[in-house]
């Protein structure tokens, strides 16, 4: 790429997950302010699931079948504007139309990391480290900025900035190429052959798995450090530490790609799950919960690494954006459906604490079913 256009992509990265930072850290609480108990937030949550599985399956599919990914990325920002405007800008809701404002909202969120993640890899993969890099910083800055403009302007003032960031992203977006053509269409065909792919699927299972253990860290870890008396800045303050703690490994990724295999970074970022929730489940401070967060570092930046080369080695090119979204719309959104609402139960039951125990535990299952995807690897 032209100096000025990675400058740009850059920029874009920031002010993207700039936006999503105004929009998707505050939620727990924002439900919680609303009056909202934990099983009831635990369905309005797990209702942006529906909205993110048909939008990436939908997305991915239209990329590969228009040969065009910025049209899909434009509208998809538009309707995450529409859906923040209806929460944020009309306090007084049905539950009904909470349940529409927070899957539209938080269901677009996912769509827009997923094209996001999928256009710079396609632009410019050796620095998609550098790129993704970029987006993390832009989630740090801002959940920090959220964190301290509840408390003097309320949770509107969350929907003004997200605006003006909006403006920025959709002025950008048209400043750099669009994804490179291909010269075969994706049909009903391929995607069959893309769901009988068995090693898709296994790997689809594991981070399935994976991303239900990270979505608890969203919403459980949340829900604990508001119960043992934390607060809005404080969970602003878990974001940004969570999104800046990614930015080093990100910078890093195409050494650490060199120098171990996608498979090893994914059995590493498994276990250091495992651990980051023993300590999540064993620390009884909001402060203590922000420093066990920083395990960030080598949990999702790992995860998401593997994940990106892992998928594209078992697919074929042509349907590397069906693939990619396909996937992100299994993993992401069931991660986003089955967790708050199982989460939310087993919290009245269990307590945060054992619950998080309990999903520290959860971790071997992934692990075990990443061994077994090794040794299919090893045997072809």
């Amino acid at each position: 790429m032209k100096k000025k256009e990675t400058l740009v992509c850059y920029l874009l990265n920031f002010l993207s997950f700039a936006g999503i930072s105004m929009v998707n850290t505050q939620i727990v609480p924002f439900l919680k302010n609303a009056g909202f108990s934990v099983v009831d937030r635990g369905f309005l949550l797990s209702g942006s699931a529906f909205v993110a599985v048909l939008g990436q399956i939908l997305a991915g599919y239209i990329c590969d079948h228009i040969q065009k990914l910025r049209p899909v990325y434009v509208i998809s920002y538009v309707l995450l504007t529409l859906g923040s405007i209806l929460l944020f800008l009309f306090p007084e809701k049905s539950f009904f139309l909470y349940l529409l404002a927070v899957g539209l909202s938080g269901g677009m969120v996912r769509v827009i990391m997923g094209l996001n993640e999928t256009w710079m890899l396609q632009i410019d993969q050796n620095n998609y480290g550098r790129l993704r890099a970029s987006g993390a910083l832009g989630l740090a800055v801002f959940s920090t900025i959220a964190g301290f403009l509840i408390k003097p302007f309320g949770y509107q003032a969350l929907l003004f900035v997200y605006l003006w960031i909006a403006l920025g992203v959709f002025f950008l977006v048209y400043r750099i190429k669009d994804i490179n053509k291909q010269n075969k269409k994706v049909n009903g065909k391929d995607i069959k052959e893309l769901i009988m792919n068995k090693k898709y699927m296994l790997l689809v299972c594991i981070f399935l798995l994976i991303y239900m253990i990270g979505t608890a860290d969203q919403y459980v870890v949340v829900d604990k450090m508001l119960q043992i008396g934390g607060n809005n800045t404080q969970v602003g303050w878990k974001w940004a530490v969570q999104s800046f703690m990614e930015v080093p490994l990100f910078l890093m990724a195409e050494k650490i790609l060199k120098k171990w295999k996608p498979e090893i970074l994914l059995k590493a970022g498994i276990v250091f799950y495992a651990i980051k929730f023993f300590l999540y489940a064993f620390v009884q401070k909001p402060m203590y919960l922000i420093f066990v967060s920083s395990l960030q570092l080598v949990t999702l930046p790992l995860i998401m690494l593997s994940s990106k080369f892992l998928f594209q080695s078992v697919t074929k090119k042509e349907l590397f954006n069906t693939a990619q979204m396909f996937a992100m719309a299994i993993f992401v959104g069931g991660s986003m459906f089955f967790t708050p609402i199982i989460t939310s139960y087993l919290s009245k039951i269990l307590g945060y604490n054992m619950l998080l125990y309990g999903i520290a535990m959860f971790t071997i299952i992934p692990f075990i079913l990443s061994i077994l995807y090794t040794r299919m690897q090893n045997k072809c």
